[in-house]
């Protein structure tokens, strides 16, 4: 078809679902939204095919190439499945794949549909039982030393989302050259082993007739497993602190709860209303189950009010991030930023760690990581304890395990913690993705020991302050929706790259930093305002890899005497609070 309503690539993508073999179950929905001269629904749809980004690939489910269906999620499977097969070869189909999922409306049935296609390919699949935590398939990707894992989620995304995000035989997340290689041979595939009326009334295990790959389900045995690596990651015997918990209608209540019970937590409460799985996510505002969104904590606070709760945590839906909700030194409970979260239990393992342990020389000892775009604290932490520092990553929890790979998998240093501002945190390797369970055991247990001297987790915050000055961050979402949407976030990043402020608010930028131009490590598509020659205040831009957003990160830094009063330090973070505001606020207009 021709249609000058539609770009030119919608109409390639659209004429190819209109026409080939593979798409044909989509075809009378499709030929329905053409009739009906839907053009920017079909533009949205079809003006590119959905990319691998921070968080594999992820989008609205719907039809089309640039959302989320069983041809995308079918293609995905497929090219992992030759991609492997070229790499790898007849041993990666013994080895096996790994496929976990959440509990989003789609989910079970991309799964399965998942697990038949990669048996269809002489692949051992296996197959979990049921929803789980996404680092769970990291873990069991390592603990059955399978090839690859998938994960079928969106994470924290609206209900109308979901996704395929691929592991490799490390336990971490795809990175390059893996992930450019995997997409190659996606565009590659021109048909799938089973088609829709071929899959039919089949249920997971029964792939068809052929020479197909087991599928074996997998449940109880790797759980134990799992929740036993985390509980060995603990600091602390201490185990006093009343906890509320709630995951949200997501897997967390296979993961967290569990972990805190074998932990030996006694005192937890679940908030009911939001314990059931339900991929609506129908108890929270605006149905958002995001850690990161204030509002989604609403219920958790409430509970934790009336209880006089020591904590109270959530879990997004695939339980990898963790939020929390703690009493203030005014008694009112207040949400900590994924930052401030990172940092306290950054503080709490560093601070624990044995002398012997400690490196701070690259190439032996004992090693920290975080992302660009999280908190210089955690690099001040670190130095005092005498850890080394990776600082240098670009977003996402893959690029952490690679460094695990590089530095201890294939080096002789040993990875201690590893932290990002989205509320993702790992202390030990037993998985290669950021865990909502192991981050609850470390906040939970270092509230106990606050608790058993009378103080609390806000409490420890103002301290390190006071140790090492405020560092004060924020983050401001800008949304893009749609096409045109993804073609203004292009124009705003070339805009800013060809001609970057001079200054910001009345703060002069000393340096800029472009990520697509950096050597020597992975290249992104993040430019850093640096305000100060310190490096420490600074305003950091990019495109999100998994929702269409431009995310504008604000970091300051203000030392502050080791003495301050606890009056004076709030004051100092109020104004810290302001300044960093009127910051983004003026970037913010001089892109808008």
């Amino acid at each position: 078809m021709t249609n000058s309503n539609l770009s030119a690539q919608a109409q390639k993508n659209i004429n190819a679902w209109l026409t080939e073999s593979k798409y044909a179950e989509y075809k009378t929905e499709l030929e329905q939204l053409v009739a009906q001269e839907n053009w920017k629904t079909l533009e949205d749809s079809f003006f590119t095919t959905v990319p691998f980004g921070t968080g594999g690939r992820r989008g609205t489910v719907g039809i089309g190439s640039n959302r989320i269906n069983r041809v995308t999620i079918g293609e995905s499977a497929q090219g992992l499945c030759d991609y492997l097969s070229t790499q790898i070869g007849e041993s990666a189909k013994t080895d096996g794949i790994v496929i976990a999922h959440d509990t989003r409306t789609t989910s079970r049935e991309f799964a399965e549909y998942v697990a038949n296609i990669i048996s269809a390919n002489g692949f051992k699949t296996y197959l979990f039982d049921s929803f789980r935590a996404t680092p769970e398939l990291s873990f069991a990707v390592r603990h059955l030393n399978a090839a690859a894992g998938i994960v079928i989620s969106a994470s924290h995304n609206p209900p109308a989302d979901n996704g395929f995000k691929a592991y490799w035989s490390d336990g971490g997340q795809i990175v390059p050259p893996h992930d450019k290689g995997i997409m190659e041979a996606v565009s590659r595939v021109t048909s799938l082993p089973l088609t829709k009326g071929e899959l039919e009334g089949l249920p997971a295990g029964q792939a068809g007739v052929g020479a197909r790959g087991e599928i074996v389900v997998i449940g109880a045995e790797v759980d134990a497993a799992y929740i036993t690596a985390i509980t060995q990651e603990s600091m602390s015997a201490s185990r006093t602190a009343k906890i509320v918990y709630s995951p949200l209608h997501g897997t967390g209540i296979t993961s967290v709860k569990k972990v805190l019970q074998h932990a030996g937590f006694t005192d937890v409460t679940i908030v009911e209303e939001q314990a059931t799985p339900d991929g609506t996510f129908p108890n929270l505002p605006n149905n958002i189950p995001n850690p990161e969104v204030p509002s989604a904590s609403e219920m958790v606070t409430e509970y934790a009010t009336r209880l006089h709760a020591d904590i109270a945590i959530t879990t997004d839906p695939d339980a990898d991030r963790l939020g929390v909700v703690a009493p203030d030194t005014d008694g009112t409970y207040k949400l900590l930023t994924g930052n401030q979260i990172a940092a306290l239990a950054a503080y709490h393992v560093a601070s624990r760690i044995s002398p012997p342990a400690r490196g701070g020389v690259r190439g032996g000892g004992s090693f920290v990581v975080r992302t660009i775009v999280t908190t210089d604290l955690l690099d001040a932490i670190a130095a005092d304890f005498g850890l080394t520092m990776y600082n240098h990553i670009l977003i996402g929890f893959k690029y952490v395990a690679q460094l695990i790979r590089k530095h201890q998998d294939n080096g002789n240093e040993t990875f201690i913690f590893g932290g990002e501002e989205s509320y993702g945190l790992l202390k030990g390797s037993y998985c290669r993705d950021k865990d909502a369970a192991v981050a609850a055991l470390l906040l939970c247990e270092m509230t106990s020991e606050l608790k058993d001297q009378g103080k609390t987790l806000f409490w420890q915050l103002n301290e390190i302050y006071k140790k090492y000055g405020i560092f004060t961050e924020t983050l401001n979402n800008i949304s893009y929706p749609g096409a045109e949407g993804f073609q203004n976030m292009q124009k705003i990043m070339k805009q800013l790259r060809e001609n970057p402020p001079k200054e910001v608010a009345g703060v002069n930028i000393v340096n800029v930093i472009d990520r697509e131009k950096f050597e020597g490590t992975e290249k992104g598509n993040v430019l850093i305002f640096e305000l100060s020659s310190d490096h420490h205040t600074r305003l950091t831009i990019r495109p999100s890899g998994t929702e269409p957003k431009i995310k504008i990160y604000t970091q300051l830094h203000a030392p502050v005497p080791l003495d301050i009063s606890d009056e004076d330090l709030q004051t100092k973070k109020r104004e810290e609070q302001a300044r960093a505001k009127q910051l983004t606020d003026a970037f913010q207009e001089l892109i808008a």
